[in-house]
């Protein structure tokens, strides 16, 4: 049996020792949709198709995921053929064929868990949120007060994106309608990439829960004089890089959608 301790034992154990505390949840399922995983088959790809192996109960059908060779090995007690794909990747197959997820099944470890398919519907919604645009105009810059442990996951999960964005800051802004908000500024990024990365921001602030304040994104060219004052009383994001002149403009800022309510570990 497997022995050594993953992440997601670590985060599925939290979670089920604070009775369902939702910030405890959206770890462990952020954890798994960043994770690699291991999807057991029920036969070797043929023509780029892969047919997962299932188990069926009176609700639902399941596909077999686990988070190491070792433990999907322990499973089926042989070698058997595996498709290795993020959280990320998987829950969008298993959305369109309407199959839940069971993630290391009788292994005796933390992490053994059911997802339905419902429950592989909510999260893979989170996923595809995409934020709405605003129209209101910004009449102030202040600095930000958003909590350390939102720019620490800011910085942590938007580093793959880090060779599209030389540079990103935090500010806290009024809108001519009086609502204020927190400001993220990504900085001379190529337009293909801004629903990309305004994507990217809305699935950190979901599985944060960061409500305190609303929080908004903005893609600035490099010379905009607003830049300026943002860089004076803003906390970079650390993905400076050299900048190339451009003429000045920003976007409307988009605001980033709300999270639901995450369903309980069982």
């Amino acid at each position: 049996m497997t022995e050594n301790i993953t992440k997601l034992d670590e985060l599925k154990e939290l979670a089920d020792g604070t009775e369902n505390d939702e910030k405890s949840i959206f770890s462990f399922y952020e954890a798994l949709l960043d994770t690699e995983l291991y999807l057991l088959l029920e036969k070797e790809l043929e023509g780029g198709i892969a047919c997962p192996n299932l188990i069926e109960t009176p609700e639902d059908k399941y596909a077999l995921v686990f988070d190491t060779i070792s433990r999907l090995v322990d499973f089926t007690g042989n070698s058997s053929p595996y498709l290795a794909l993020t959280g990320r990747m998987v829950l969008p197959m298993l959305k369109e064929q309407k199959l839940g997820l069971g993630l290391n099944l009788s292994l005796a470890v933390s992490s053994e868990i059911l997802l339905s398919s419902n429950d592989v519907d909510w999260l893979q919604n989170i996923v595809e949120q995409s934020p709405k645009r605003l129209s209101d105009k910004i009449t102030k810059f202040s600095k930000p007060s958003i909590p350390f442990v939102v720019r620490n996951s800011l910085n942590n999960k938007l580093s793959y994106l880090s060779k599209f964005v030389p540079e990103a800051w935090i500010a806290e802004v009024i809108y001519k309608s009086g609502y204020k908000s927190q400001l993220i500024v990504f900085v001379d990024i190529n337009q293909k990439m801004h629903a990309v990365i305004a994507k990217a921001v809305n699935e950190v602030v979901n599985f944060t829960l960061y409500d305190e304040k609303p929080i908004d994104v903005i893609f600035m060219n490099v010379d905009s004089p607003n830049l300026k004052k943002i860089r004076k009383i803003g906390i970079s994001l650390n993905f400076e890089k050299d900048l190339e002149e451009k003429s000045a403009s920003f976007e409307p800022a988009i605001d980033l959608k709300e999270n639901l309510k995450p369903p309980r570990l069982k």
